[in-house]
């Protein structure tokens, strides 16, 4: 099966990112996105990774995944499968949710998990049909079909809150360093001192933490804001060299790594 892939990108959905592929064999590489993510399984089998958990998805299985959580979706047994994942600014989602009490915090109060419900897979579907079609409408049948699918979550996937409780120690402080200067170059000295910890409690303690190492986690925060720079129109090169790295090929792997297109077929409208 040939590998055909296609991207939404709408003036009419800021909020929004979204991609079908149908024939993948891809693999990703561990990541995060700053964007609370749901994806669904069209043809195909894959092995969804989060939390130290792996579990095995399959058509008509839907994955949620939080903003900051580390994971991975990648075919099962080397075979090709097919999905659509849509991608949604949590400010945007947070203020969505906020309008309804029962959804209200819910992104606080959900784990990363896979839901098994047609209802959620009917969700999709128009809203699948809504962005192909890319009427008048298009805004307010995405919206709804947003809100409906959030209030079944809602109802079925309430889990306890997976926030870390000690959101204000030195992993976190180290965590939000790296956010705030992920394009400069940090050495493993800084971030130990910031942690109060020596370089292998950092490496050991951050890993069990947060799924990645600090270095790791330091270049997919790079992805992420040069996927950012190039949805508003940068090239790859310029893009490489705004988010810090050294030279494109270096770039170019790292990107293929985690979002499974060049830079190059991903800024592509």
């Amino acid at each position: 099966m040939t590998l055909l892939q296609h991207f939404w990108h709408t003036p009419e959905l800021p909020f929004l990112e979204g991609r079908r592929a149908t024939g993948s064999l891809s693999c990703y590489a561990p990541h995060t996105h700053d964007s609370f993510s749901i994806g669904i399984v069209d043809g195909g089998q894959s092995v969804f990774s989060v939390a130290g958990r792996s579990t095995a998805i399959v058509p008509g299985d839907v994955v949620l995944v939080r903003a900051g959580d580390v994971h991975s979706c990648n075919p099962a047994e080397l075979q090709s499968w097919s999905y659509r994942m849509f991608h949604l600014d949590v400010h945007w989602l947070t203020r969505l949710l906020a309008e309804t009490p029962s959804t209200r915090g819910l992104l606080q109060r959900m784990d990363s998990q896979v839901l098994h419900s047609a209802s959620a897979v009917q969700l999709l579907d128009r809203m699948t049909a809504a962005l192909d079609a890319h009427h008048a409408g298009l805004q307010a049948d995405v919206i709804t079909c947003l809100h409906e699918l959030m209030l079944l979550c809602a109802e079925t996937c309430a889990g306890e809150s997976a926030m870390a409780a000690g959101d204000s120690d030195g992993l976190q402080a180290v965590h939000d360093f790296l956010l705030a200067h992920c394009r400069e170059r940090i050495t493993l000295d800084t971030l130990a001192a910031i942690a109060g910890i020596s370089r292998y409690q950092l490496i050991r303690q951050f890993n069990r933490r947060f799924g990645m190492t600090p270095h790791a986690l330091q270049l997919d925060m790079k992805i992420r804001q040069a996927r950012v720079l190039l949805r508003q129109g940068a090239s790859a090169a310029d893009a490489a060299y705004d988010t810090g790295f050294a030279d494109q090929s270096h770039f170019h792997r790292v990107f293929k790594s985690r979002v499974a297109v060049t830079p190059l077929q991903y800024a592509r409208p």
